[in-house]
């Protein structure tokens, strides 16, 4: 079940790009993967985020969600329009805190595992804060 993310490569740009879940969730007795790409042109180079900001700005960014139950082809699921910017000192995604009700990482000792380094690293982040 792992082995839909396990070719993980290096890219050397935002768009066209397939990003997804790594671990997959469990949900109403299923195991469902995500994932999302950027469908919008996103100029410049590299993995900036300027050049995402900076396209944002200009109209927009658009992203393709797709979800696929099990070993399943992935179905689109939704369409992310991203059209203005929100300014933050520091913006923190934590999933095993912030999941939906009934759903959760699978499987589940990679779940624990994964919980207890996010604790450490919410742990780590408040004992540098002055």
């Amino acid at each position: 079940m792992l082995t839909r993310a396990v070719a993980l490569r290096p890219v050397t740009g935002w768009a066209g790009q397939t990003m997804t879940s790594l671990m997959p969730f469990r949900y109403r007795g299923g195991t469902w993967w995500l994932r999302a790409r950027i469908v919008s042109d996103v100029g410049g180079t590299g993995l900036s985020l300027d050049a995402i900001r900076n396209s944002v700005r200009r109209g927009g960014v658009d992203l393709a969600l797709d979800q696929a139950r099990g070993t399943n082809e992935f179905q689109p699921l939704a369409r992310l329009s991203l059209s203005r910017l929100v300014e933050a000192e520091e913006v923190s995604f934590d999933t095993v805190l912030n999941t939906a009700p009934g759903l959760s990482l699978y499987p589940g000792w990679l779940a624990e595992l994964r919980a207890r380094a996010y604790q450490r690293s919410r742990e780590g982040r408040k004992s540098t804060v002055t």
